[in-house]
């Protein structure tokens, strides 16, 4: 069940990351669309990495530190997870939650995809506006 969850969890990022990329843009420029299409990427792909976090979690491997984590319950779990996706997808890193074993890997990802977007939406526009 869990590589089912799994697996519609990375197809979802994916087909969202997909329209960044595949997508005739409607607007040539900075707008309010762009706006919102970004903000409801980074969403998606915050909550869609917490519940990779939790999966992992779930099947016992190692996410984070599990000294200061380890009373919480499902909820404050998920929401701790949330936390930790957001600061790694937008490279804040505060330290307070340090991954460790498969964490580290999907923390990386993480972190290498919240980095790239805003370079590809700019080498994008410019290959759009370069076409005109």
């Amino acid at each position: 069940m869990t590589a089912v969850i799994l697996s519609a969890v990375v197809f979802c990022l994916s087909m969202s990351l997909k329209g960044l990329f595949m997508k005739e843009p409607q607007h040539r420029y900075l707008s309010f669309h762009y706006f919102v299409y970004f903000g409801f990427l980074y969403l998606t792909l915050m909550i869609g990495f917490a519940l990779i976090y939790m999966l992992l979690h779930m099947n016992g491997h190692a996410v984070w530190a599990e000294d200061a984590y380890s009373h919480l319950g499902f909820w404050e779990r998920f929401f701790t997870s949330l936390y930790f996706s957001g600061i790694t997808l937008f490279s804040v890193g505060y330290g307070d939650i340090v991954p460790e074993g498969a964490g580290r890997w999907v923390a990386l990802i993480e972190a290498w995809t919240g980095y790239t977007i805003p370079t590809a939406f700019v080498v994008r526009t410019m290959f759009e506006k370069q076409g005109q």
